[in-house]
């Protein structure tokens, strides 16, 4: 069924009309239950909006640890859920990912002279 909300140029006053079906909104004439007026202007008062659910369960290593690294609980809870791993077993993964990671970036700095 749906709702629309409204604000009555006439009194001030917000309103949510309701409707058995798209066609019978179409085809109405909203009225202010209040005052009577037909003088509504339609608000919005909410947007709702679905987005699609990222893959945990596909990713590669290093993408779950930038996901770990980002500590949002949410994102990090249905990564876990996903993929079917427990918590510590995903930790050492992004640790031992880390690691390399770290390891990898210190060889590649230039070598210092120490005279």
């Amino acid at each position: 069924m749906p709702a629309y909300d409204y604000r009555c140029n006439s009194c001030g006053r917000e309103v949510s009309l309701f409707y058995k079906s798209y066609k019978d909104y179409d085809d109405a004439t909203p009225t202010c239950p209040h005052c009577g007026s037909t003088d509504l202007e339609r608000i919005i008062t909410g947007v709702t909006l679905q987005t699609g659910g990222r893959n945990y369960s596909g990713m590669s290593s290093q993408e779950m640890l930038s996901v770990l690294e980002g500590g949002n609980k949410q994102e990090v809870n249905e990564l876990f859920r996903q993929s079917g791993q427990d918590a510590a077993s995903t930790v050492t993964q992004a640790d031992t990912i880390k690691r390399a990671k770290d390891s990898a970036a210190g060889s590649s700095k230039p070598a210092t002279s120490s005279e």
